[in-house]
C-alpha cells in the first residue's frame, strides 16, 4: 500500500475512533486531534459521511455540524443548549410526552418542532380519508409510537395507517400513500417574527450569474443543473470534455476579490457530498494563507480565476 494512503487510513481510523470516544464533535475539535487544519479536517469528514462511517447533525454549534457515529444520536441532547428557546421549549415538551399532536401544539411551537429535526420525527395518522400529523421523539420505536397514537383514539376505534416520514426527504413533505398523490406539511408562521415580501430580484442582481453562464458557454461547459443564482455568487452541476470521456463537476463561482480558506472548505464538503470534483472559478484570487492548501487538494478542486 503505497505510504499517502496508508496514512488517509490511518487519519480515518483516528477520527472515528476519537469520535467513539468522545461522541458529538465538532469539526475544529477533530482538526486538533489530528494535527490538521480545518480544509483538510473538513475533507476527512466528508469522505467519512458519504461513506455513511459517520452522521452529521442538522442542529450547529455556532456555524458547525456536529460529526458523530451511528447510534450516538442520544448524546446530541448533551448540546440543546445551543437550541433557540423555543427550539428547546419543543424538544422538553416533545421528550416528556413522546408524541405530539400538531394540531393542538401553540403556534410558536409548531414552528421549533419543525427546526429540530435531530429530536423530532413527524408522522401521518390516516384516519378514514383524513390526515393527521403528530410528532415522535427520535428514540421512541414506531410501535410504541403507535400504541399511543393509538391510546389517544380508543374509543373511536377506526383503523389507521401510521408510517415514518422518509429520513432522506424533507421532513415537511407528506406522501399520501392510500390516495396516491402528496401533499405539503405547511410550515407554521411565527408570531414574533411577521412574514417579510421579498422583492422580486431585478436584472442586475442576476448579473453575476449570467457572465459565468456566457463564461462556460465560451468555454464549452455545459450547465446540467443550477443549484443556486445570487447576485455574487453562482453554484451548479456542470460537464466538460476531457481526454478521457466527459466530467462532472460541482461549480462554485463568486464575484469576490480574495478566497478564503473557509470559501475553499464549504465547496470542497459541498463537492463532496455530490460525489464530485469541485471547480471553482472567482473574480480574485485565493489569499496567500489558503494558496498551499488548494495546491495540496488540487486533485479534488479546481480553481480558476476569471475575469468578466
Amino acid at each position: 500500500m503505497p505510504a499517502d494512503m496508508d496514512k488517509i487510513f490511518k487519519t480515518k481510523d483516528t477520527i472515528i475512533s476519537t469520535i467513539r470516544l468522545k461522541g458529538p464533535t465538532l469539526p475544529i475539535h477533530i482538526a486538533r486531534t489530528i494535527n490538521l487544519n480545518t480544509i483538510f479536517t473538513s475533507a476527512f469528514l466528508s469522505e467519512l459521511y458519504a461513506e455513511k462511517r459517520l452522521s452529521m447533525s442538522h442542529m450547529k454549534v455556532g456555524s458547525s455540524s456536529l460529526y458523530f457515529i451511528p447510534g450516538q444520536e442520544s448524546q446530541l441532547e448533551n448540546f440543546i443548549e445551543f437550541l433557540n428557546q423555543k427550539e428547546q421549549e419543543a424538544f422538553l415538551l416533545l421528550k416528556k410526552e413522546n408524541i405530539l399532536d400538531d394540531e393542538s401544539l401553540p403556534p410558536a411551537i409548531r414552528v421549533a418542532i419543525r427546526e429540530i429535526k435531530d429530536f423530532a420525527i413527524p408522522l401521518k395518522v390516516h384516519i378514514n380519508e383524513q390526515s393527521k400529523i403528530f410528532w415522535k421523539f427520535y428514540l421512541l420505536t414506531d410501535p410504541e409510537a403507535s400504541n399511543l397514537i393509538e391510546s389517544l383514539f380508543a374509543p373511536k376505534k377506526e383503523k389507521r395507517d401510521l408510517s415514518p416520514i422518509s429520513e432522506k426527504k424533507d421532513p415537511e413533505i407528506l406522501t399520501q400513500t392510500l390516495q396516491g398523490n402528496s401533499q405539503e406539511l405547511p410550515k407554521e408562521k411565527s408570531e414574533e417574527k411577521p412574514k417579510k415580501t421579498r422583492a422580486k430580484k431585478s436584472s442586475d442582481d442576476l448579473k453575476f450569474p449570467r457572465k459565468i453562464k456566457d463564461y462556460l458557454s465560451s468555454k464549452e461547459i455545459e450547465i446540467l443543473s443550477t443549484i443556486e443564482e445570487k447576485a455574487k455568487d453562482f453554484t451548479a452541476r456542470v460537464r466538460l470534455d476531457i481526454p478521457l470521456g466527459k466530467q462532472e463537476l460541482y461549480l462554485i463561482a463568486k464575484d469576490k476579490k480574495k478566497i478564503t480558506e473557509d470559501d475553499l472548505t464549504i465547496a470542497l464538503h459541498k463537492a463532496q457530498l455530490e460525489k464530485m470534483p469541485a471547480l471553482f472559478l472567482a473574480t480574485g484570487e485565493i489569499d496567500k494563507k489558503s494558496l498551499e492548501h488548494a495546491k495540496l487538494w488540487r486533485n479534488l478542486i479546481k480553481f480558476e480565476k476569471i475575469k468578466l
